[in-house]
């Protein structure tokens, strides 16, 4: 499988509720950091999983969200937060999501889909 066909099977549990596939997706060491650093970073594939299990009761999978290619090892999870958790959401977040042998190695937040296509 591709990154991208990895990322849009990730994406189908996450939409299903699929916490056990998603589990076999992540590696061990999985980390998830915030747009600045701070209580929302992720540091273990554990803690990786319960933001997506919030996110997911949260009801964050009902609204629009695209995967876009961001180059070798790399996909970007674009999503629109604020249409579905309020105004104290941010209108557009991506995320880059990297992978390392067929796992999610790591995921970083950025305001939007510019900043994550190009992160310098």
């Amino acid at each position: 499988m591709t990154d991208l066909e990895l990322a849009r099977a990730g994406l189908d549990a996450w939409k299903r509720g699929d916490f056990e596939a998603l589990e076999q997706l992540l590696a061990p060491d999985a980390t998830w950091h915030a747009v600045e650093p701070g209580e929302w970073d992720c540091e273990s594939r554990g803690d990786v999983l319960q933001t997506l299990r919030d996110r997911y009761e949260e009801g964050f999978t009902r609204g629009p969200i695209e995967l876009v290619d961001g180059g070798p090892g790399r996909v970007i999870l674009l999503s629109h937060p604020a249409r579905v958790g309020g105004p104290e959401w941010p209108e557009e977040t991506a995320i880059a999501i990297t992978f390392e042998d067929g796992k999610v190695s790591s995921m970083q937040d950025y305001a939007t889909l510019a900043d994550a296509r190009d992160p310098t």
